[in-house]
């Protein structure tokens, strides 16, 4: 879900690393390490791989909140630098060295002068200023994550430097892709639909692989790209095919029959089935999704009023038994959340305002707000009878998991005399309903956090992002935009962390969203997968790291040189990824709505 949407907020998201090496201000700090991998011999394989409740929604990085389609452009395009596999500090990507200057507030990026793009173009810093500057657009996706940058400015064909706010340089540093400017202004970035549909120059990228082939709803395809300048890095596979599920049960009966080869998300009730099979591997990891119960709020929005109302939330919050739904639902594989952060999430508090499972005091909360009287089992305002706690929440239809929970809260919910009806569809149809204009009530969905990225989702809630279709319960509050700008422009960790506090509890308070509960990773794939890596949150196949497939390699078959394997990863989530620009440029702040 970035979504599922990862906000890869995926959407598919901006990571946030500070460094204790940095934190003398006026002291200029040099960056440079090296990526390793295990370099293997190439051979003729094919990996495909499903996915489930989600979808391809655009491969305009710009423009895309599917964590689908950041998985996607992740493995063609790179950004400056890249997290490593344990996520603790950042290495060298597009760039290879920097420097930080805390004083002067910039940073300089070296990029690697053997970079080129997959038509032969180098890879230049115009390539890095197009990218930011179509990134900080009002139509853009992800303005808000580059916000912190004041310039960026080309001081030579391979040096670019940066002029930001604040600590948290590397929250657009290190998850910001950058696209070809030769090949994006020639075309509309604000409708651009990722690749060439009509011309012979299908796509061009800079990544391990590029794509060669996408058809809507069905499948995307990306091949290994042979001018991939990390030759320590170059995919061991020669293709990965990215095949759409309509539905996790789907996916789950391909999986047993053999038409796939592994499974990210998997049912916590299907576990016992694969343990012990010698067919499959099964691993349990920390997650980085979190779900949520997103509540209409916006003034402005078309949802049911009554919404609107801090009693009904916190009445609502207070009817919920989420323990019961993490045992029942998730067989135990959860945990129930505190903040709108993940747990694994370093900026995660947990010492907020709590709504227990509490019945007798949702019931006070909704008397003492007149709505006392009732119709059909159902809570009408004692003043006004067209006030009625009836609601709809908007489910994804692939998720079974979320379903049963949405169904539990709706019994909850009854017995406290409010109505919810479950609408299960596809995450498409969801988005339609909810943005530009929010007409639903509520949606059960979630996020996929990065362990290092408080401001990246915490930004959801700014009033300026439902234009974007970021936020979905369209909250608007002054003090937290305000504390947002402090937040970017913090100049230690510990005064970074304690905004960041003050902006979680704010949203504890006043219940845009009601955090649910997160979910262990669940990884199965097939044995004839080698080479998998384990060390990012959220397991093999859950760390938004395109090393999973250029480190990817199969056991060859004994009867042919070449094979096909399938590999499933599932779930949903926001990805925020940033792209696209040349010279010197101001980068303008979103306006605010």
């Amino acid at each position: 879900m970035v979504k599922g949407r990862v906000i890869f907020i995926s959407m598919m998201l901006a990571t946030i690393m500070i460094f204790s090496s940095m934190a003398v201000i006026g002291q200029s700090v040099m960056g440079s390490s090296t990526r390793t991998a295990t370099a293997s011999v190439a051979t003729n394989q094919t990996v495909k791989v499903g996915w489930f409740g989600t979808y391809i929604d655009t491969l305009n990085p710009y423009l895309s909140y599917s964590e689908l389609t950041g998985w996607i452009n992740m493995n063609v395009y790179l950004t400056l630098v890249i997290y490593n596999a344990a996520n603790k500090s950042i290495q060298p990507a597009l760039a290879s060295s920097w420097d930080v200057n805390y004083a002067n507030q910039t940073v300089i990026f070296h990029l690697n002068p053997s970079a080129v793009w997959s038509d032969g173009v180098p890879v230049t810093s115009a390539d890095v200023v197009y990218s930011y500057n179509i990134a900080a657009q009002n139509y853009s996706f992800v303005a808000s994550y580059v916000s912190a940058i004041s310039s960026v400015k080309a001081l030579g064909a391979h040096t670019v430097m940066f002029t930001f706010s604040g600590v948290l340089w590397t929250m657009w540093a290190a998850y910001i892709f950058v696209v070809p400017s030769h090949v994006w202004d020639t075309v509309n970035a604000s409708t651009y639909a990722g690749y060439n549909q009509t011309g012979s120059q299908y796509f061009v990228g800079d990544g391990p692989f590029v794509l060669t082939n996408y058809v809507p709803n069905q499948y995307a395809q990306i091949d290994k790209n042979p001018k991939f300048f990390i030759k320590s890095e170059m995919p061991s596979i020669s293709s990965v095919i990215f095949q759409e599920f309509t539905s996790q049960s789907s996916a789950v009966s391909s999986l047993e029959s053999g038409q796939i080869g592994g499974l990210t998300g998997i049912l916590p009730a299907d576990v016992a089935s694969f343990q012990g099979n010698s067919k499959f591997i099964v691993t349990t990891s920390p997650s980085i999704e979190y779900f949520y119960l997103s509540i209409n709020v916006a003034p402005y929005g078309h949802g049911n009023p009554t919404l609107r109302n801090l009693a009904v939330r916190q009445a609502i919050a207070h009817a919920l038994n989420l323990t019961y739904i993490a045992q029942t639902v998730y067989h135990g594989y959860a945990t129930t959340l505190d903040s709108v952060l993940s747990p694994t999430n370093s900026y995660y508090l947990s010492n907020l305002t709590k709504y227990s499972y509490n019945v007798p005091l949702a019931n006070k909360l909704l008397n003492d707000s007149g709505f006392t009287t009732y119709a059909n089992g159902i809570r009408e305002n004692a003043s006004n009878t067209s006030q009625k706690l009836s609601y709809t929440v908007l489910v994804p239809s692939g998720d079974s998991l979320e379903i049963d929970a949405a169904n539990i809260m709706a019994t909850n919910l009854s017995a406290v005399g409010i109505k919810l009806n479950v609408l299960a569809e596809t995450t498409g149809s969801m988005a339609s309903t909810i943005w530009p204009n929010l007409t639903q009530d509520m949606d059960l969905w979630d996020w996929f956090d990065n362990i290092q990225s408080a401001p990246q989702l915490l930004s959801v809630f700014l009033s300026n992002q439902v234009v974007t279709g970021t936020s979905d319960s369209g909250f608007t509050n002054a003090v937290y935009d305000n504390l947002w700008a402090q937040l970017l422009n913090a100049t230690s960790v510990a005064q970074a962390q304690a905004i960041s506090g003050q902006m979680q509890e704010i949203l504890a308070q006043q219940l845009p969203y009601i955090p649910l509960f997160s979910p262990s990773a669940i990884n199965v794939y097939s044995s004839t997968l080698t080479n998998v890596s384990s060390n990012y949150p959220g397991g093999p196949f859950g760390g938004l790291d395109y090393m999973t497939f250029t480190q990817l390699a199969i056991k060859p078959a004994s009867s042919n040189s070449s094979s096909t394997t399938y590999y499933l990863i599932g779930g949903v989530a926001a990805v925020i990824v940033i792209v696209a620009v040349a010279t010197v440029v101001t980068l303008q702040r979103r306006k605010k709505t």
